[in-house]
């Protein structure tokens, strides 16, 4: 009976000291689970699929924030850390890059923590936003095998915003 206390006691121990250490390690690589998402479907490889992934450093180069003389466009472009975009050029990439973003075509007003922001349905065109605090996420489905995604960490919302309504507007063809 005292072992099987004493083994009850060492269990509980052993799992109060295992469980902050793996919830550590889940909050320690700071991404959400939208990023992961993201980051799985880049994992794709389809030639029917075109991506880009665009660092924080290579972000710097191409829009010198350290130029920028608007304080509130140097704030908004100083928060972005990367940029992840797919656009698809025929129709099994688009099956593949459909399947891997169908939660988010589902037209739920919350996935993966990220809020429904805008949706429209325009000639044959879907377009959905979601956010939250940290990221924004893009989806253009024009339906004939064309899918086109964007990922942005570190755009809120309110930021992605105020670029497409000033002089800073984002171009993400370009990318």
């Amino acid at each position: 009976m005292r072992q099987n206390i004493f083994v009850t006691a060492l269990l509980l121990f052993v799992l109060c000291i295992a469980a902050p250490s793996t919830a550590q390690e889940t909050a320690g690589n700071g991404k959400s689970e939208a990023e992961k998402t993201i980051q799985q479907a880049a994992r794709i490889r389809s030639n029917e699929i075109n991506y880009a992934y665009i660092s924080l450093n290579m972000l710097k180069q191409m829009l010198p924030i350290a130029n920028i003389a608007d304080n509130e466009a140097k704030q908004i472009f100083g928060k972005m850390k990367s940029i992840r975009r797919f656009c698809t050029t025929g129709g099994q990439g688009y099956r593949q890059l459909y399947q891997a973003m169908q939660p988010f075509l589902q037209e739920e007003d919350n996935v993966m923590g990220l809020e429904l922001m805008a949706l429209t349905r325009e000639d044959g065109m879907l377009s959905v936003v979601y956010s939250n605090d940290n990221n924004l996420l893009v989806i253009n489905d024009c339906g004939n095998n064309t899918l086109t995604v964007v990922f942005i960490v570190g755009l809120p919302y309110s930021a992605f915003k105020i670029l497409n309504e000033g002089e800073f507007s984002l171009d993400f063809d370009l990318f």
